[in-house]
């Protein structure tokens, strides 16, 4: 039985909102396309996995479970380049790069996810889903490689409005390309030299880039799970792909995810982050710009799916912004002895503000309001419920003591676990270990003389 709620989300696949009713009653189930962990964390990064950590809490503040699902592509084009430029281990490469992206995350407060399935343990589903494809008809094997054939596929482009004849305009087949027609696209990749790979019935490969969230969110979350999320420059054409490769696998029908809720992008200074034009800023490197709170300030004032412009301009006007909020809540109690009209008014704005697709920009005036209302007038019910309402999105105003003379030993002694999973190659259960632990508000750093560990 679904529950039906007052949140309503705008779906990119229906081009419109729609209230959000949860496939099992308490529960909602979101995945997340993760990222490739070949380099450094970027503020663009951080943008998006706010978003769905700002979504997440919201959720969870109306008494919502939340299954939270985060993908790591832990094998791909890019890391094995990567690897053979600094003479690293592909797989060794990603597993390092992701578990500092989760430290870096963990510093912004960001959530861990419930689980971080990697494309690496999940090669047996996802040669299944191919095989399965291609009995069905919908693909084929030619020299190692397995194409899906978008031909096939009656209802190709319905998410980002790519139809087939666009793609094939111009379109050529790369040479070396063993694929029928330009707008197929791989799920299976022939091993070349060098390269990790694994055995297949179509001979030693690793899967093709959209095949893997497809078989691990189905796997894991089910046909029609509530919430798929990523950034909007995912729409195509890997969240195209998915959805063709999905639904014609689960068969006529079929509901793959039932709201595609994506994350805008971010720009800096007017133009695409690059490398390239000096004008790429790492999380790491923000975080020493400003704190935690500040960036969290910065990423919802503009709403979760509208492009958003950074430029240090606007970091200092945040940094006023939340120095202003936290000087005022830091004058109220941590609890009002009751509360008032206009406490009451102030929780209607600012639920109805996040109730119409997560519209922070309009919950965080509301949360301005009300700062400057208690200012004037003293009101402490006003004050306390602005700053619960800042908690529910994720901002902090004052750290906790963590444990007694034992804690220290303690955390210790789960570092020396947590190493012997990762030279066992056991990554699930070290995952396990730092997740926990990062929910716990500890983060665990790794370095050259070992791992260290401190409170965020």
């Amino acid at each position: 039985m679904s529950q039906s709620l007052s949140i309503s989300l705008y779906n990119t696949l229906s081009r419109q909102k729609e209230p959000l009713t949860p496939r099992i009653e308490g529960e909602v189930s979101l995945y997340v396309c993760g990222v490739t962990p070949y380099d450094k964390l970027h503020i663009g990064h951080a943008r998006a996995f706010l978003t769905y950590d700002a979504l997440r809490r919201v959720l969870e503040s109306r008494g919502l479970r939340v299954r939270h699902i985060q993908n790591v592509t832990d094998i791909d084009d890019k890391i094995i380049i990567r690897a053979n430029e600094v003479g690293q281990d592909p797989l060794q490469l990603a597993s390092n790069y992701h578990e500092e992206s989760l430290r870096e995350l963990a510093l912004l407060d960001v959530l861990p996810a419930h689980e971080y399935p990697r494309v690496t343990t999940h090669i047996n589903p996802i040669l299944k889903m191919v095989a399965k494809l291609e009995e069905r008809g919908y693909a084929y094997a030619r020299e190692g490689d397995v194409f899906f054939d978008v031909s096939k596929d009656e209802d190709y482009g319905k998410l980002s409005g790519q139809r087939p004849e666009d793609l094939r305009a111009g379109a050529r087949i790369v040479p070396g390309e063993t694929k029928d027609d330009p707008a197929d696209f791989a799920l299976w990749k022939s091993a070349k030299e060098g390269e990790p790979s694994w055995e297949s019935p179509y001979g030693k490969g690793r899967p093709g880039w959209h095949i893997e969230c497809s078989a691990m969110s189905l796997e894991i979350l089910g046909e029609g799970f509530d919430i798929h999320g990523g950034a909007r420059e995912l729409v195509f054409p890997h969240h195209e792909n998915e959805i063709a490769q999905s639904e014609s696998f689960l068969g006529e029908g079929s509901t793959f995810a039932k709201t595609w809720w994506h994350c805008g992008e971010l720009r800096v200074d007017g133009v695409k982050m690059s490398k390239s034009l000096n004008n790429f800023l790492t999380l790491e490197a923000a975080l020493e710009l400003a704190p935690k709170n500040v960036w969290r300030l910065l990423f919802l004032q503009t709403h979760p799916r509208s492009p958003l412009d950074y430029t240090k301009a606007k970091l200092e006007q945040f940094q006023n912004s939340w120095t202003r909020i936290k000087t005022a809540l830091d004058k109220a109690p941590i609890e009002a002895p009751a509360g008032s009209e206009l406490a009451t008014k102030f929780q209607t704005q600012f639920d109805a503000a996040l109730d119409d697709d997560l519209n922070t920009p309009e919950a965080i005036a509301a949360i301005f309001d009300a700062v400057s209302e208690f200012n004037r007038s003293g009101d402490e019910a006003l004050a306390v419920a602005a700053r619960k309402a800042m908690e529910v999105l994720g901002f902090t105003f004052e750290s906790e003591q963590i444990g007694d003379e034992l804690t220290p030993q303690l955390l210790e002694l789960l570092i020396d676990v947590r190493q012997g999973a990762r030279e066992r190659r056991d990554f699930k259960t070290s995952d396990q270990i730092r997740v926990r632990l990062t929910e716990l508000g500890i983060a665990l750093e790794d370095g050259i003389e070992g791992t260290t560990w401190k409170r965020v």
